[in-house]
């Protein structure tokens, strides 16, 4: 089955709505799991934004956000609903009735649908035997707001923007909703992290309960990150919280460098003005040490948020350099970047800045391909008739590397 093939079989089968999904000719399930994230006070809006570890009063300079007067986008993050309640998807073999390894897969920055990732998962479930969870980041997925894909409100914003901002470029209304919220407080960016970061132990929690049906308490735990995906597993790698992820391997596809060496400026990620202004803020807090923003200071202090913390250590490349890097040679067996030469979102020498060290002297394996055909970071596997025995070939390709990395 060619590539493209695979993806319409998949996509026309998904159904987020279902609470089960059977493919026998593929020999693939596909399970909708509801679950309600109990950390949203965490975010903007709430009436207790106080640390809950430290009972420590931390009020929000509401002046740092910038308020557009447009609903769409004003709204405050704790009122978004759907991000509080939502499903996450577990993809596994049909012929494997308890999975007893789990890999945690997180996609890209501004992504509203799974159906990009439904054939490296299901392709990746059925080399590993591994049940695959595609676990949707805050504010993503199903935990965005409708009118945020409503080609027509979000066309409204993108006339705003051009009205503001008459030097900004890449703005689209694909980008729109994401591009607004980030430029008016780009610490969202750790605000929602640490929401999914936080789910995410209470579904490893669950797992090691044995309440989720399907894969096994003892399970082994892995992680997947496509894009800023594979921030957010670093971060969770590197923070290892309660020592789930110990043993854990992470696989970074088209990722793997600090945030300031991403480039998303892209229609389909943030415009120009968004990403500017986002990289801007992150420069000043860290310069200097987040005086300007003492709640997110607050969860930057080594000592009192000792896991919470990594987060300032993969913002820039310059800062942090030596603790980061030590860190990520204590785990350097257990991170593998597989990178495209032709990538500008996301460069395949960056991932090598970052995860070999400046002085190359961190022994991570980051495999750079090329693929013979037209591609992108966007969409490194194009659903296009013309190459499909080469796309189909790099598709194996890539899933393979990854199999084999978990299966060391």
């Amino acid at each position: 089955m060619e590539y493209y093939e695979l993806y319409e079989a998949l996509k026309s089968h998904f159904d987020s709505r279902k609470e089960i999904m059977e493919i026998r000719d593929l020999n693939v399930t596909i399970e909708s799991i509801p679950f309600e994230s109990r950390v949203s006070d965490l975010l903007y809006g709430s009436i207790n934004l106080d640390c809950p570890h430290h009972h420590q009063s931390l009020k929000v300079n509401k002046n740092s956000y910038l308020i557009y007067n447009q609903p769409s986008v004003d709204i405050k993050d704790f009122d978004i609903e759907c991000n509080k309640k939502f499903e996450y998807h577990i993809v596994k073999r049909g012929d494997v009735k308890t999975a007893d390894g789990c890999i945690i897969f997180f996609h890209g920055l501004n992504e509203k649908k799974w159906d990009k990732y439904l054939p490296w998962a299901y392709e990746i479930a059925q080399k590993t035997r591994k049940a695959v969870m595609l676990f949707p980041i805050a504010f993503h997925m199903d935990r965005a707001e409708a009118i945020w894909s409503d080609r027509h409100q979000m066309t409204e914003i993108v006339k705003f923007r051009k009205e503001k901002y008459p030097e900004n470029t890449y703005f689209s209304y694909v980008n729109a909703a994401t591009s607004s919220r980030l430029e008016a407080h780009p610490q969202r960016v750790f605000w929602s992290g640490l929401q999914t970061y936080s789910d995410i132990i209470e579904v490893v929690k669950e797992i090691k309960g044995n309440r989720i049906k399907g894969i096994a308490p003892d399970s082994s735990l892995d992680l997947f990150g496509y894009s800023i995906g594979s921030f957010l597993s670093m971060m969770i790698k590197m923070a290892d919280p309660r020592g789930f992820f110990t043993q854990s391997k992470v696989f970074c596809f088209c990722g793997g460098m600090t945030i300031d060496r991403m480039f998303p400026i892209s229609k389909y990620i943030m415009d120009s003005q968004a990403t500017i202004k986002m990289q801007s803020v992150f420069t000043e807090l860290l310069s200097s040490d987040f005086k300007f923003d003492h709640r997110l200071k607050h969860y930057q202090d080594d000592e009192l948020h000792p896991q919470e913390s990594w987060f300032k250590r993969m913002l820039r490349y310059n800062y942090f350099q030596k603790e980061r890097e030590e860190r990520i040679h204590e785990i350097q067996s257990q991170i593998k970047a597989y990178v495209l030469e032709k990538d500008n979102i996301a460069p395949p020498i960056e991932a090598l800045n970052t995860l070999q060290g400046g002085y190359r002297n961190i022994n991570v394996e980051v495999e750079i391909r090329d693929f013979p055909f037209d591609y992108s970071h966007m969409v490194p596997f194009p659903l296009t008739h013309k190459h499909k025995t080469e796309i189909t070939e790099a598709f194996h390709q890539f899933t393979q590397s990854a199999c084999d990395f978990y299966a060391r």
